[in-house]
């Protein structure tokens, strides 16, 4: 199978799980694709993708966000985004495989976990703060921003709208702060992007199709496995490079 089908493939299981749970395309999409690219390349195309399905996302989720929680969560990552891209551009391929596992491990900690988060600025403006790190290192901003939303008890839906715009908005820092501080965005990258584009659109589709059927516990489930494969390919590939 070539790279583009690959990658295609990839795009779209990814796409499903972001329909489907408003977050974890980046925790899905970076390890598959870093099987197959640079794990650097796999971060931006991650974000590519993402910020190119801003515009659908704002259309049709803003009238459902949590827009004070949302407000928060943005100003945290504004600042640290670009620390964590930084340092994306300067790790090790393999050291960054084996980082992107640990943040997949993350997400998965916080979708098993049933926190209590407290209210008050404090707790959301960390989270956007560790949040916008982990965009700028690895694309993957969801496990700090999943775990306040479920630790805050708010509803499925006003979560789900809030994160994806929360990273729409993140993609778009760290692919600016990406760009500035390495050489590996050009034509090779935009064209995969453009063929994944429309895989990402049809799994959105999908996984909010399943999104309106399923409970909370179901798409938490399709979530928690899809992202446990994820992390073990991309620790198995990373670790293989010490080896």
């Amino acid at each position: 199978m070539n790279e583009i089908m690959v990658l295609f493939v990839a795009t779209l299981a990814a796409g499903i799980l972001r329909g489907l749970t408003g977050f974890g395309f980046a925790l899905a999409a970076v390890p598959l694709f870093s099987l197959r690219i640079d794990p650097l390349q796999a971060v931006f195309l991650a974000q590519i993708l993402q910020v190119a399905a801003a515009p659908t996302d704002i259309y049709h989720n803003h009238r459902n966000v949590d827009r004070e929680a949302l407000t928060l969560l943005c100003a945290g990552a504004l600042v640290v985004t670009p620390i964590g891209a930084y340092f994306a551009t300067r790790l090790p391929p393999d050291v960054m495989r084996l980082a992107i596992a640990i943040v997949v491990l993350l997400g998965l900690i916080a979708l098993l976990s049933k926190i209590q988060i407290r209210g008050g600025r404090g707790p959301v403006l960390a989270a956007g703060a560790t949040a916008g790190l982990l965009s700028g290192l690895a694309a993957m901003p969801g496990p700090p921003a999943v775990a306040y939303f479920l630790g805050r008890g708010i509803g499925k839906v006003e979560s789900r709208a809030s994160l994806l715009l929360f990273f729409a908005f993140t993609a778009v820092i760290a692919l600016v702060s990406l760009a500035l501080g390495s050489n590996v965005m050009g034509w090779h990258l935009l064209i995969s992007a453009a063929v994944g584009y429309p895989a990402m659109l049809t799994g959105t589709w999908f996984g909010e199709h399943l999104f309106h059927r399923l409970g909370d516990g179901h798409y938490r489930i399709a979530a928690i496995m899809v992202l446990f494969i994820s992390a073990l390919l991309t620790a198995a590939k990373g670790l293989s490079g010490f080896l």
